[in-house]
């Protein structure tokens, strides 16, 4: 089993605004949304007393204040990236870069919607696979494989062993830690990964200067997990089997909802469906009017095939 597949997100509770695109067909083309990757000026470091740090959250403060560890600090227009100063800042340039990249992408795709943290997000980048191991050690919600994971406005992230990975794994927890910034509440988990994993394989593609289409993508899914069962699910299964048939599953979905209807609508869906006690039938029927769950269950398994 793969482990990138996997990642956390605690949201933090704040209200989304959303404003929602022109009103557009379905097609199978991805839109393009966002303009180059931030200007490499925009990169400024700055000393521990000087950083934006009002998201820090006590395990980032405490990660900061552990003896041994030297860390540099550099802020781009959303975000504080923290590296070691033994490692250097290489990977940390890159993570900033394409933290950048998808936030101006994930930001024009869902609509103009208002970023609601006047404040720098936070990225700790760990270039060293024995000080990501010892750092989990201290956070046991957090399984001993995962390679990054995202707490509100704070990323935690190991740089991957090889660049193709570590690109798949940054997309996906960029993805979370720039949704945080506009909505409220917390969305279902499926939900949260579907989100992740469709903008984390257009989102990617898009920073990479490759055109991508629903059709390439979408190629079917051999064995969905019943809609019924998918919404229902309140924490990652015990069998990592599992694990990736939600993932595969939640992708396909938001996938079948922003290719194959109107893609302005998904905005709205997932405000609603971040508020707490959020029905998915109740906002499928009001975004996408669909009269019952059999036949959302019928067209989705279409799409898979």
């Amino acid at each position: 089993m793969n482990r990138i597949r996997y990642s956390w997100l605690c949201a933090t509770a704040l209200v989304w605004c959303p404003a929602l695109l022109p009103a557009a067909a379905s097609t199978n083309s991805i839109p393009v949304a966002g303009p180059p990757a931030v200007a490499s000026n925009s990169w400024t470091e700055v000393k521990t007393d000087e950083m934006d740090g009002h998201y820090l959250n006590p395990r980032a403060k405490a990660l900061l204040q552990e003896a041994g560890d030297k860390w540099r600090h550099a802020q781009t227009p959303h975000y504080v990236v923290h590296f070691s100063a033994s490692e250097g800042d290489l990977f940390a340039h890159k993570v900033a870069l394409q933290s950048e990249f998808f936030y101006n992408y994930i930001s024009k795709d869902l609509g103009d919607v208002q970023d609601l943290y006047p404040n720098r997000s936070h990225i700790f980048t760990f270039r060293n696979e024995y000080r990501w191991k010892k750092f989990l050690k201290t956070v046991p919600t957090v399984d001993p494989w995962a390679y990054s994971f995202v707490m509100g406005a704070v990323m935690f992230l190991q740089q991957a062993e090889n660049t193709k990975t570590g690109a798949h794994v940054l997309a996906h927890e960029t993805t979370h830690l720039v949704v945080n910034r506009f909505i409220g509440g917390s969305p279902p988990l499926w939900l949260n990964e579907g989100v992740a994993e469709y903008y984390g394989e257009f989102g990617l593609s898009e920073y990479r200067g490759l055109k991508r289409y629903a059709g390439s993508v979408f190629k079917g899914l051999r064995e969905p997990m019943p809609l019924e069962r998918l919404f229902a699910i309140v924490k990652y299964p015990g069998d990592r089997k599992e694990v990736d048939r939600l993932y595969e599953t939640s992708k396909y979905f938001v996938g079948f909802l922003m290719t194959k209807k109107p893609h302005d609508r998904f905005c709205g869906f997932l405000k609603d469906m971040a508020e707490k006690d959020a029905l998915p039938l109740d906002a499928l029927k009001k975004h996408y009017d669909f009269p019952d769950l059999d036949t959302v269950q019928k067209e989705f398994t279409h799409f898979c095939h």
